[in-house]
């Protein structure tokens, strides 16, 4: 996890000082992440994905697909994908 908010801030431009602003904590608690001493908690995490725009999972080094776990799979229960009333449809039929 560490790494990915390192690279995701290097990438941005943005120094450890702004980072822990954007995240509402100290610059030594940020610092910490960053250095793998401590985990942030999953409000601070929540943060970063959203400023980042990027997913939780791929914060956590789940995937490094920035969008996400499920961010292209084809799934039966996914109902709002295109909001297509056949998706819902189809998944009542499969009941």
């Amino acid at each position: 996890m560490y790494t990915r908010l390192r690279d995701l801030r290097e990438d941005n431009d943005i120094s450890q000082a702004e980072c822990a602003k954007i995240g509402y904590i100290s610059k030594n608690s940020y610092i910490r992440y960053e250095n793998g001493e401590r985990n942030p908690p999953l409000d601070v995490i929540v943060t970063y994905a959203k400023f980042y725009n990027v997913s939780i999972d791929y914060i956590a080094g789940l995937t490094n697909d920035k969008g996400g776990l499920h961010n292209n799979a084809q799934s039966k229960y996914n109902i709002t994908q295109n909001n297509s009333p056949k998706a819902v449809i189809k998944i009542k039929e499969e009941k």
